[in-house]
């Protein structure tokens, strides 16, 4: 909506008003009115460069009258006009009711090629050079904006436009009248388009071109961004051609060699992002056309000057339909693949439309050079959201491929522990358990005295603590496995199993957000050294209550505001004990370190009481 706002901010003339040989403008209030397009009704001298002292008698007989369009559009005889020639226009305003001091201004763009301006019989500007030598005729390629003061009642205006090299001669676009100050707000508008769009796409570019710096293996940025750089050089030189706020002004010739160059790149771009987006489907033949063209475009330039306008335009029409074409056809073929269809689709049609438009326009003569930046505008801004939804799906595509490789993985793994343990158990287990029998037999065979001597009792305890010990270990490997599984429950069963072993009575209190943050993460492998510390942590707690403590031991679980609070109570058997009791925390301590967490004991009529608080780890993600 906002890049409409300069297509209204100039009006026609009535269809009342475009008949009459002198145009009747006494009526209007210049101050208030908007730009007035002078567009109708010019006579035409074809192959003549009048003076104004030519019409000191009038208007020349059987004159005729056009639109100011092009030469080459017109159609006065049977046969066209050729482009290369020249010619005068010539039209009379009234612009007041009576003689009195008036200032306006005068405003066109650039013509084809070049012209001298006449304002009530003096000369006031020339663009170029005009001359009825054709090989002296030297185009300009720039916006014209002319003063008047004047404090008569008419204007004449005499254009002498002359062309040599340019496919299209004559004038073009707006012929635009109005005061100084709704002037400068009908230029304001058209510049403060080209400067929301040109930012909008310098900030589109420096996205995409940072994202590629972060994640050098996604290039589709990379050439989206280098597609809205040549959008951002070429939009500078187009309809207000604001270039020339900053730049000196630079020749017709180099600026259409530019803008070439320009097409190029876009196109080599345009098709290597595509390449990119669709990079499991190859094209080559495709690109391979894009580049031949390219290489035979970058030599046009040199071609006769006659001639090179017509090439430049056919490369262009060419390879814009061919770039739609084959965008469409990947969009339609690999639709499934294709993320973000529905705005790229949108995106190209908006460009098909509005660079069908300007070129069309501007072929017809009238400016197209804000639709055409209107259609980058759209695409870029359709194309990013398409482009942020195919990212967005690569990336939940390679998050789901990594969670299932990671699950094939635990679940090997897994069958591989379960393979160990189940060995260990049947091999280390069964001859342990016949020493265990063994040793046994042998003992009730024997008299006291020869047991006390070979110490056959001590040998069984051994075998019966290593067996228990063998034991406990294939139960702990079974508790890692739970915590994978469900960690809360996991950690409830390890402690259980612990405090059971010396015959200590033990309760576990999680809350239900302790409990929900928890069935919440899914432990892969980027984060199962958070959760480890965790559980080892919890472990070597457990370690110091049974090895210090006594009674009931009471665990508290919290989650609250990203900080997890684990509060562990007991009895201590002997207050004497305290001392031992602060040294045997470095380990946890450790641990609290990699969690970026803190400790708080205190022992108070013989009860220990720890509190170890940690904040939740942001980069796990649910």
């Amino acid at each position: 909506m906002f890049s409409f706002l300069s297509l209204d901010c100039y009006r026609n003339l009535d269809p009342s008003d475009q008949g009459d040989s002198i145009l009747n403008l006494s009526n209007v209030d210049w101050e208030t009115n908007v730009p007035l397009n002078l567009a109708s009704n010019w006579e035409f001298y074809w192959n003549e460069l009048l003076e104004p002292s030519d019409f000191e008698m009038g208007s020349l007989p059987n004159v005729p009258v056009v639109e100011f369009r092009p030469w080459t559009n017109l159609e006065i005889t049977k046969e066209k006009f050729p482009a290369k020639g020249y010619a005068t226009y010539r039209k009379k305003i009234k612009i007041q009711k009576k003689v009195a001091s008036i200032h306006l201004e005068i405003y066109f763009s650039h013509l084809y090629s070049a012209c001298k301006v006449y304002l009530n019989g003096k000369l006031v500007i020339e663009k170029g050079k005009v001359s009825t030598d054709t090989s002296q005729i030297l185009p300009d390629r720039t916006n014209t904006t002319i003063e008047i003061e004047s404090n008569q009642e008419e204007l004449e205006i005499i254009l002498q436009i002359a062309n040599t090299t340019f496919y299209h001669g004559g004038p073009r676009s707006e012929f635009l009248i109005a005061s100084p100050k709704q002037m400068l707000l009908f230029k304001n508008k058209s510049l403060l388009v080209e400067i929301f769009v040109f930012g909008l796409i310098f900030g589109s570019a420096l996205y995409h071109l940072f994202f590629y710096f972060i994640n050098r293996k996604q290039k589709s940025f990379l050439y989206f961004a280098f597609v809205c750089i040549t959008f951002l050089i070429r939009i500078p030189f187009l309809n207000s051609k604001s270039y020339e706020l900053f730049l000196p002004v630079l020749s017709f010739e180099f600026q259409t060699n530019l803008l070439h160059y320009v097409n190029i790149a876009t196109f080599l771009f345009s098709i290597s992002f595509l390449s990119e987006l669709f990079k499991p489907y190859d094209y080559p033949f495709v690109r391979f056309t894009f580049y031949f063209g390219a290489l035979l475009a970058s030599f046009t330039p040199f071609a006769p000057v006659s001639i090179q306008h017509y090439f430049n335009l056919i490369y262009i029409i060419t390879f814009l339909v061919l770039f739609l074409v084959f965008s469409i056809f990947l969009l339609i073929k690999h639709k499934k693949e294709a993320q973000g269809f529905y705005f790229m689709a949108m995106a190209l049609f908006s460009l098909a439309v509005f660079c069908f438009l300007a070129i069309s326009l501007n072929y017809y003569g009238v400016q197209g050079g804000l639709y055409l930046i209107i259609g980058y505008l759209f695409y870029v801004v359709f194309q990013s959201v398409s482009l942020s939804q195919y990212f967005a799906f690569a990336i939940e595509s390679r998050a789901n491929i990594e969670m299932k490789l990671h699950e094939e993985s635990l679940i090997a793994l897994s069958k591989q522990r379960a393979e160990m343990q189940l060995m260990v158990h049947d091999q280390l287990g069964a001859n342990l358990t016949d020493l265990k029998v063994y040793v046994e037999r042998q003992m009730s065979g024997l008299d006291e005295s020869l047991k006390e001597r070979i110490n056959l009792e001590q040998i069984n305890q051994s075998v019966i603590s290593i067996i228990q010990s063998l034991r406990n270990q294939l139960l702990y490997i079974e508790d890692l496995n739970l915590i994978f599984e469900n960690f809360v429950t996991g950690i409830q069963l390890t402690l259980l199993r612990r405090y059971s072993d010396v015959g200590r009575e033990f309760e576990f209190v999680p809350t239900a957000e302790f409990v929900r943050y928890f069935s919440q993460i899914r432990i892969i492998g980027k984060n199962q050294s958070y959760f480890l510390n965790i559980f080892y942590m919890l472990y070597e707690v457990c370690t110091n209550d049974i090895k210090y403590g006594t009674g009931e031991s009471v665990w508290n679980l919290h989650y609250a505001n990203g900080e997890f609070l684990i509060n562990q109570k007991n009895l201590i058997r002997n207050s004497e004990l305290i001392v031992q009791v602060n040294p045997e925390l470095k380990s946890i301590k450790q641990r609290l370190v990699q969690l970026k967490g803190r400790l708080h004991v205190q022992i108070e009529a013989g009860i220990y009481e720890l509190k170890i608080y940690f904040p939740e780890d942001r980069s796990i993600h649910f």
